[in-house]
This record gives C-alpha cells, structure tokens and sequence, in this order.
C-alpha cells in the first residue's frame, strides 16, 4: 500500500497529528466549491477511496453502494453464516443463484449482498456433497440452475444451526460490549445478552 505520509508538512497542526488530505480538503473549499461543485465531490471521494482504512478491499462494496454494511457483508459473508443462511432459504423452496442473493439483499435491507463469485462456488460445493440437488431451468432466455434442498441437505442445516448457534450470540454480544465503549453516548444503549437475563430476574 502506498503510504499517504508523503508531505510531513501536511502533517502537523499545532504538535497534533492530521489526516494528510485535510490540507488539500480545506484548499478545495476555499477555491473549488463555489467554481465546480462536482469537482470538488470527486475530490472528496477520491480521498475517501484512498483511505487507509476506507481504501481498502473490504470497503470496497460500500463505497460502490452506500446501502451496503461493510462490517454486515464482509463478516456474514466469509464466515460459516452464508452457507446456514443459503440453506435455511433454500429450505423454504427451490432458487437460483442470483435469487438467493437478491433474497438475501431483501430480508437485510439491502446492507448484505453477497457476491456471485461467494454464491455460485458455495452452491457447486453443497451440491457436490448432495446437501443440494440442481436442475436446469431452459425455459427462460438465459438458462438457470435451480437448487432445491436435499433430505441430507437438511439434516447438516440443523448440525450447523447448533453448531454456530452460541458462536453467533457470543460474537453479537462482543459486538455490543465495543460499541457501548466505543460510542457511549450513542443513540441507542444496547444491552448484552447476560446483562438482559440479569435485568429480567
């Protein structure tokens, strides 16, 4: 990665430490707004996209849709929750590749869309152990493999359920306890699972 610490004059403010871009951001209203508003908003974003932390690949669908949760699509997404969640939709009725995930955007609002190339490898793979059966769907222009969930298939959706079960709720409550540090004056207090039970007693 590039570092963005080339300048070290534009780095200091009063013996505090800057973003190197605020110079630059602060040049840009001075001399751009009121000429080129849309310069001035490519500007911005291109720093945004050079972020040391927003710049990276895991940003990357956010920046490409904003309705997109980075931290919701990239944890949900590569962890074993994908495959749980393709098989409980599955075990509803029979879908498609895209399907799924424009199901999946639906019931998220939006904020988790997984990628073909995560859905379509994910869906060869569950096949190939039978927990899925495919079918070729010619009716339509373009043809489509429709997948429908196997008795087999939904025998290992229940073992992963409670497999993943207690992993996901820890993880939710690890989640809360660092926002409620980070962000103690947030708009909502959240409660962790255990605090809750006390609470309820």
């Amino acid at each position: 990665m590039v570092s963005h610490r080339k300048n070290n004059k534009n780095f200091k403010n009063e013996g505090k430490e800057s973003y190197p871009f605020e110079e630059e951001i602060k040049r840009v209203l001075k001399d751009k707004i009121s000429k080129d508003p849309d310069e001035f908003v490519e500007k911005i974003l291109g720093k945004f996209k050079d972020h040391w932390v927003f710049g990276k690949r895991s940003f990357m669908p956010w920046q490409e849709c904003p309705d997109i949760n980075p931290f919701v699509n990239m944890i949900l997404t590569r962890s074993g929750l994908l495959p749980l969640y393709t098989l409980y939709l599955l075990e509803d009725k029979e879908m498609f590749g895209n399907e799924i995930i424009n199901e999946i955007e639906k019931r998220t609002s939006a904020t988790w869309s997984p990628n073909p190339g995560a859905i379509y490898p994910l869906l060869r793979e569950l096949e190939g152990m039978q927990f899925v059966e495919g079918r070729w769907d010619l009716e339509e222009e373009h043809p489509r493999r429709i997948y429908k969930l196997t008795d087999k298939g939904r025998q290992e959706y229940k073992v992963i359920k409670i497999i993943l079960e207690k992993q996901l709720c820890q993880a939710i409550d690890i989640f809360k306890k660092i926002y409620n540090e980070v962000f103690p004056g947030g708009k909502k207090k959240v409660v962790p699972e255990d605090k809750r039970k006390e609470i309820r007693i």
